[in-house]
């Protein structure tokens, strides 16, 4: 393909509907070499560059008024070594995509969150994790990567080659370069046998450490409002895959998890009174799933309605008396809450910019219907979750600034010396990288 460098401006938005942004011009580059040209013609000009994925982060992370990147072009499987298990992509690559082809080849990524149609290179600079206390974040499957700088040359690294910018580089805000090629380990293919099924939420804060040691995948969805909540354990298994049909999933997946919720959903935003019923209706409809599938197939979900969010990480042993705070919250300042908190965990990791470096970790997300407000709700959330060294996830939304995080990351520093070695005049930097981690 050739060189498609000057889209037609326009507005871009979000998945969410949180963030707009009008860029300079919007390129999609199909090849590094087009990355390069176009991030080279950026520095000459003044501009700075964005690169963007499946634009599923809430925050304005992906913005700008200059060159914005599409890279859902680029997209393709570039090298794979069966016997190590070291598959190399293009950074534009989904999720979703990535696992069927990998599928195909008897392999697949160790651990992933449950969006599946974003970017691998949008999912590890921001962090996202997946869930399992034995199991680390995407970005710790990182084995190499390769990063266009601003003036328009390729950065390769390691853990042998540059290994500081590496480090820093598997989770970058996209402040470092856009990242052009990835290098994940990956491990032979396997299958998960499934449970989902309604508990009683004391009963779930209660065996809370047992139930998160006792399986590889282990989160559940809370209902404010209600003292019920969805539990959902994955375990590898090596009985024959037995999916759900292909209506019984149709009627679950997407009538009953994203329709008839979103219907729900209009009626609480239209009469907010009506919310703490509503919500104990929805958790009056839990039921009991159980299917074996393979990994990719059981860790994703279908998205259909829209929503905001802000998600904190927080030290593991802290969950429980965060939720119950988050709990009690709700209930002394009257707020109405009509999407589950959902509540989940990893593994320690050793990247800087990491939510989950150097302790082990629990996630806390909290959710809002994109046509309601979610200002008051998250401002609550995020008072709980900062008196507990909370770190915000880099993609969801949140009110802290690089003064407040800084704190909260013992390898701030390193990171920043990275970033100014590769980027001094912050041509990749935006309004929201001025804010969390400052210039």
């Amino acid at each position: 393909m050739g060189n498609r460098h000057a889209g037609m401006v326009t507005t871009w938005r979000n998945w969410g509907r949180t963030q707009t942004c009008t860029p300079s011009r919007i390129g999609n580059p199909a090849s590094e070499d087009e990355i390069c040209s176009i991030v080279r013609d950026a520095c000459q000009t003044g501009e700075k560059v964005k690169a963007i994925g499946s634009g599923h982060s809430f925050t304005d992370i992906a913005c700008t008024t200059g060159r914005m990147l599409r890279l859902d072009g680029y997209n393709r499987i570039l090298e794979i070594d069966a016997k190590t298990g070291l598959v190399t992509v293009q950074s534009g690559i989904s999720i979703a995509a990535l696992s069927e082809e990998l599928s195909e080849l008897g392999l697949a990524l160790e651990n992933q969150g449950d969006v599946a149609y974003q970017t691998i290179s949008g999912a590890i600079s921001t962090a996202t994790h997946g869930t399992g206390a034995k199991l680390r974040n995407i970005s710790s499957q990182v084995r190499g990567l390769s990063l266009v700088l601003a003036d328009g040359s390729v950065l390769r690294c390691s853990p042998t080659v540059e290994p500081d910018v590496f480090e820093s580089a598997r989770v970058s805000l996209g402040a470092l370069g856009v990242i052009s090629t990835v290098t994940l380990q990956c491990v032979p293919a396997f299958a998960l046998h499934s449970i989902e099924e309604p508990r009683n939420l004391e009963d779930v804060l209660g065996n809370f450490d047992e139930l998160a040691s006792a399986n590889d995948h282990f989160e559940f969805f809370w209902f404010p409002h209600t003292e019920r909540a969805q539990l959902m354990t994955n375990n590898r298994t090596d009985r024959p895959v037995k999916p759900s049909g292909r209506a019984s999933a149709y009627i679950n997946d997407i009538v009953l998890e994203n329709h008839a919720f979103g219907f729900v959903q209009d009626i609480g935003h239209a009469r907010r009174a009506w919310v703490p019923g509503l919500a104990r209706f929805t958790a009056g409809m839990l039921s009991r799933n159980e299917v074996v599938d393979s990994s990719h197939r059981v860790f994703a979900n279908e998205r259909l309605v829209r929503f905001a969010e802000m998600e904190y990480a927080i030290p593991r042993a802290q969950v429980v008396d965060a939720l119950r705070e988050v709990k009690a919250m709700i209930e002394r300042t009257g707020l109405r809450i009509s999407f589950p908190v959902e509540v989940r965990v990893v593994a320690p990791d050793d990247i800087p910019l990491s939510t989950a470096f150097g302790r082990p970790t629990g996630y806390i997300a909290v959710h809002v219907y994109y046509k309601d407000d979610y200002a008051a709700y998250f401002r609550e959330v995020e008072k709980i979750m900062a008196a507990r060294d909370g770190r915000p996830h880099w993609g969801k939304l949140h009110f802290r600034d690089a003064a407040s995080l800084r704190p909260v990351y013992p390898r701030w520093d390193a990171f920043m010396a990275v970033r100014e070695r590769l980027d001094p005049q912050h041509v990749f930097g935006n309004p929201y990288l001025e804010r969390v981690i400052g210039q």
